[in-house]
C-alpha cells in the first residue's frame, strides 16, 4: 500500500522561519513502526507540499488543536479520492468521537504498540472505528526515519528532535499533556537515545520532552552517555534544572546550549496560582545570571490573561525582561484547550468564546479574561511583543549575549519581530470574524 502521513499546517499564514519552528518528532516515529512492505511518505505541511493529486491508500495525521480543521479539510478531501483517513494526536485522543465525525480511524493515545496493527487491519478491511493505546511503555523506542532539511553550510542550522521520556509529574491546569500522557514519566533507555543521536550524525538536538531532568537520576545518566557525542542540544525543564549545580553542570558537559523554561508569569500572586513550585522571583533571576555565565540560551515561556493579572503585567513583565537581558522568550495568551481543567472552568463560568479550534494558537483570545476585555488583552499582548522586539531592547539585551550565541540571538529576535506584524494582522481578522458570528456578541459565548 501507499501511505501519506501528515503533519497538517494551522489555517492562518505563519511566516515563522522553520528553523525556529519546534520539530516534528511524530512523523518520524509513524514512518519507523511503518511495516516495511508499503511505500510510506511524510510531509510537514508546514515545509513542503502535500501531494493531493497522488494516489494514496491511507492518509495518517497528527493534529495538535490549532491544526485540527486543517486535518479535518484534509480528511475531507482524500477521503472523496477513496484513501482511508486516519487521525491521531493529542487533539484526537482528548475528542475521539468529534475526530470520528471526519475519519475512517481514529487513534486514542500515541503510536508505539498500535500503528502497524491499524496499518495490518487496514489492509485486510477489517480495520475498528477508534483504537485506543494510552501511556504504553516507549522500552521498545523505535529508530526515527528522519529527513533533514536543506541547508548551505549549516544555514539555516538543522535541529534534530529527539524524545527521552514522555509524560510530565505536574498538573498545570491550562496544560493538557499528563490527560494525555500521564503524570507517571515513561523513558526511553539511554543507550536508544544514544544510538539515535549518533546514527543521525546530527550536531545540534533539540529534546522534546515536556520536562527533562524531573527525574534527576535518569538525566545524570543521560548527560554523561551524551558527553563523548560532543553535540549541541537544547531542552525544555523547570527553573529547578538551573537552580541544580550539579545537574546543569553535568547538562553543560554534555553540551547543553539551550533551556526552554516555563516561567509562565513573574508576578508572585500569579504564580502562587497556578502553582508554580517555585514563585520566587528572585531564584528565576538567579536562574536567567547562571544562563548567562554559562553561554546558556535562557528562552522563557509567559503566559497572558490569567485571572490573577492586570493590565499592569505587560510592564512588569517588560522591565522584568529587560533587567535581567532575557534573550528571547514564547509569549502566549492563555488558551482553554479541550481536555484540561482550565477550558472546564471556564465553560461552567460561560467565559468561553467559541469553539472554532483554528484560532486556539496560543495568540488569540479565545475567552473572556477576568480583568481584561478580549480587545485590550490582544492589543496589549501584541504592543508587549512590539516593545520587547524592538530594536532598542534588542540592543540592550543583546550587551548580555556576546557569550551567549550572539548571531542566533539576533536572528532569533528579528524573525519574531517580523512575525509580531503578521500577527497584528491576524488579530484583526479575528476580532472581525468573532463580531460578524450572528449568535455571538464579544464578551458572550456560543459555548
Amino acid at each position: 500500500m501507499r501511505i501519506l502521513i501528515v503533519a497538517p499546517k494551522s489555517n492562518f499564514p505563519d511566516d515563522t522561519p522553520a528553523w525556529l519552528r519546534i520539530p516534528q518528532l511524530s512523523l518520524s516515529i509513524l514512518a519507523a513502526l511503518t511495516p516495511k512492505q508499503h511505500e510510506t511518505v511524510c510531509v510537514e505541511e508546514n515545509a513542503a507540499e502535500i501531494p493531493m493529486d497522488e494516489h494514496w491508500d491511507i492518509v495518517g495525521m497528527s493534529a495538535m488543536t490549532a491544526t485540527i480543521s486543517r486535518a479535518y479539510e484534509l480528511a475531507a478531501i482524500f477521503r472523496k479520492k477513496g484513501a482511508i483517513v486516519v487521525i491521531g494526536g493529542i487533539h484526537a485522543s482528548i475528542l475521539p468521537e468529534e475526530a470520528a465525525q471526519h475519519a475512517d480511524v481514529v487513534v486514542v493515545g500515541e503510536a508505539e504498540g498500535i500503528w502497524p496493527t491499524v496499518v495490518g487491519d487496514i489492509e485486510r478491511k477489517q480495520q475498528k472505528k477508534i483504537y485506543h493505546n494510552l501511556r504504553p511503555e516507549i522500552i521498545e523506542y523505535p529508530m526515527p526515519i528522519r529527513k533533514k532539511r536543506l541547508s548551505f553550510l549549516g544555514i539555516p542550522p538543522y535541529i534534530m528532535p529527539i524524545m527521552s521520556s514522555r509524560g510530565c509529574p505536574h498538573d498545570c491546569d491550562f496544560c493538557s499533556v499528563h490527560g494525555v500522557y500521564g503524570r507517571k514519566q515513561r523513558f526511553v533507555p539511554v543507550e536508544s537515545i544514544v544510538r539515535d543521536i549518533r546514527e543521525s550524525g546530527s550536531k545540534l538536538v533539540m529534546f522534546l520532552d515536556d520536562n527533562l531532568g524531573a527525574n534527576r537520576a535518569y538525566a545524570m545518566k543521560l548527560f554523561e552517555a551524551m558527553r563523548p557525542l560532543k553535540v549541541r542540544w537544547l531542552t525544555q525543564t523547570s527553573v529547578r534544572f538551573i537552580l541544580d549545580d550539579e545537574l546543569f553542570s553535568a547538562a553543560l558537559k554534555a553540551g547543553c546550549e539551550g533551556l526552554f523554561i516555563g516561567v509562565e508569569s513573574v508576578e508572585p500572586h500569579a504564580m502562587k496560582k497556578i502553582r508554580k513550585s517555585l514563585s520566587d522571583i528572585t531564584l528565576y533571576e538567579k536562574a536567567i545570571k547562571k544562563c548567562h555565565d554559562a553561554g546558556v540560551i535562557f528562552h522563557a515561556s509567559l503566559i497572558f490573561g490569567l485571572d490573577e493579572q492586570g493590565p499592569e503585567v505587560f510592564d512588569n513583565t517588560l522591565d522584568f525582561l529587560l533587567d535581567n537581558a532575557v534573550p528571547s522568550i514564547n509569549p502566549n495568551i492563555l488558551t482553554p484547550y479541550p481536555g484540561t481543567v482550565l477550558h472546564e472552568r471556564l465553560k461552567k463560568e460561560n467565559r468561553i468564546l467559541h469553539f472554532n479550534w483554528a484560532y486556539y494558537d496560543h495568540t488569540t483570545v479565545s475567552f473572556r479574561p477576568k480583568n481584561m476585555s478580549p480587545e485590550e488583552l490582544s492589543e496589549r499582548f501584541l504592543n508587549f511583543r512590539d516593545r520587547f522586539y524592538s530594536y532598542a531592547s534588542i540592543a540592550r539585551r543583546g550587551i548580555h549575549q556576546f557569550g551567549v550565541h550572539p548571531l542566533m540571538y539576533l536572528g532569533m529576535n528579528l524573525a519574531y519581530r517580523k512575525s509580531t506584524r503578521n500577527e497584528k494582522a491576524h488579530a484583526s481578522n479575528y476580532f472581525q470574524w468573532l463580531k460578524s458570528q450572528p449568535e455571538l456578541e464579544l464578551g458572550q459565548t456560543n459555548a
